[in-house]
């Protein structure tokens, strides 16, 4: 989500022989100019939340296409339980020879909530400051092949995948923390199902 703050001036011509000084007797006034708002904490999670799900794709798509990279890459964008899911699928991928071609492209993303509830000592389960973003993926130029270089992906796959992450931040208020926890996704043929 991209925040646009807009400032307005005002200015004033003065022609030859005018004055610019108030006339005796009355008085002038000027409005001020706004000034930019700072961000409150949850604009600010929600920027960072979206602002990591394009690096969190780029990881991924890097992961699947350069079977070189070690798994634990994963471990820059995302925490347990997807950091594991993602390290084990993508193992399994490597392990059958499988290839994957072409990268794919986020076309929207968008904050859906956000929850700064912070108490990493919760038991049974830690609570971390998170947010939910929805996003959408142009996966048509993403392909597998297996070892014969055969293509393993059905040709009627829809277009578009529509992801629902969940953005958390385990070292909160530390900005560059914002880590996926959760990526379930949905095939669609739009970026509006």
């Amino acid at each position: 989500m991209l925040l646009a703050l807009t400032a307005s001036g005002c200015s004033s011509s003065s022609e030859p022989g005018s004055s610019s000084s108030p006339i005796p007797g009355t008085s002038t006034s000027q409005t001020p100019s706004p000034s930019p708002t700072t961000p409150s904490p949850a604009d600010e999670a929600q920027a960072a939340a979206v602002e990591l799900v394009p690096e969190y794709l780029r990881t991924i798509d890097d992961l699947y296409l350069d079977p070189s990279l070690p798994l634990d890459g994963i471990h820059q964008v995302a925490v347990v339980p997807e950091a594991t899911a993602q390290a084990t699928a993508i193992g399994k991928f490597r392990s059958q020879r499988y290839r994957q071609t072409g990268r794919s492209q986020l076309v929207t993303t968008s904050a859906v909530s956000v929850d700064l509830s912070n108490s990493p000592a919760a038991s049974p389960s830690p609570v971390f400051p998170t947010v939910v973003v929805t996003a959408c993926v142009d996966v048509s130029q993403v392909d597998a092949v297996d070892a014969t270089g055969q293509s393993i992906v059905p040709p009627d796959r829809p277009r578009y995948l529509i992801q629902q992450l969940t953005v958390v931040n385990p070292d909160y208020p530390e900005t560059s923390s914002w880590r996926v926890s959760e990526a379930p996704n949905r095939q669609a043929e739009s970026c509006d199902e």
